[in-house]
């Protein structure tokens, strides 16, 4: 009877190491933006800001007013084509800043180009597991791109961030792509109809898939959920996989946070951060 019963637990060992065991989910932190106090566990880079609207965080360009006005008059269009609306923001940036604009030139080979006017919106408090998820309701504000997720992030030597001995930030994108390590999810381009996910340091396209757009009604809420399991970063827009990616050397940083290109506002709400087991 000893010996039967030593091998029915055996079989039953084996059968469940023959199957993958469901993942479990803990929720690390909700914001549902229902108090000001909320917006202390967030750090704006750049040229931008954030503030609650109606139980929403709503992140906007500082320029965007100007930038909403030229896409109106059909001065530049909703593309988010940078050699369009440039010479209106060096301009506005130029009267604000003098002589420091430079901090918002970057050298490509024997010329300078102006890259100023966007804004990175890092949380500061919270920080992703090994194996996370992170939720959130996203309602566009403006028809023109580009939204963008940062995860995974911390400096090239695994600093965090925020260290002293990192280098300044401007909301540059070259300052993301080449002073750190993190994954870039770029979302919401209308006209390109893919969400990239890009990793860095070297700007390397390593995922693409259909991005949160409806054509026929942009301003429609998506529920995004990004999720990073044993090396695996899947992109779900409403429960549908947009993008599965297994990265074999995956990033250990454990920052996070939100970008927006200058013709872009958006809202964010019921971000979740979830811990995986």
């Amino acid at each position: 009877m000893m010996k039967q019963i030593t091998f029915f637990l055996f079989l039953l060992s084996a059968c469940c190491g023959a199957y993958p065991q469901t993942p479990q989910e803990a929720v690390s932190a909700i914001y549902t933006f229902d108090t000001e106090e909320e917006l202390a566990d967030w750090l704006v880079e750049g040229e931008g800001k954030a503030y609650i609207e109606n139980g929403k965080l709503i992140l906007e360009p500082l320029y965007f007013p100007l930038m909403e006005t030229l896409m109106k008059a059909k001065v530049i269009s909703e593309d988010n084509i940078m050699e369009e609306y440039s010479p209106y923001l060096y301009a506005a940036m130029k009267a604000k800043y003098g002589n420091d604009i430079r901090n918002y030139f970057l050298q490509e080979k024997e010329k300078t180009v102006f890259t100023g006017g966007h804004f990175n919106l890092w949380n500061r408090k919270i920080r992703t597991t090994e194996n996370f998820a992170l939720e959130f309701d996203f309602p566009p504000l403006s028809p023109a791109p580009l939204h963008m997720f940062l995860f995974c992030a911390s400096g090239l030597q695994g600093e965090n961030i925020f260290d002293a001995s990192m280098p300044p930030r401007y909301g540059l994108g070259e300052e993301l792509m080449y002073d750190m390590k993190t994954y870039r999810l770029s979302f919401f381009h209308p006209s390109r109809k893919k969400a990239n996910l890009r990793r860095a340091p070297g700007k390397v396209m390593i995922a693409q898939g259909i991005d949160v757009t409806v054509p026929e009604d942009w301003r429609q809420t998506s529920h995004c959920r990004i999720e990073r399991i044993n090396g695996t970063i899947r992109f779900l827009i409403n429960g549908k996989e947009s993008f599965s990616y297994k990265d074999e050397k995956p990033l250990t940083g454990n920052q996070w946070g939100f970008r927006l290109m200058a013709c872009a506002k958006g809202a964010y709400d019921n971000i979740r951060i979830i811990a995986i087991q």
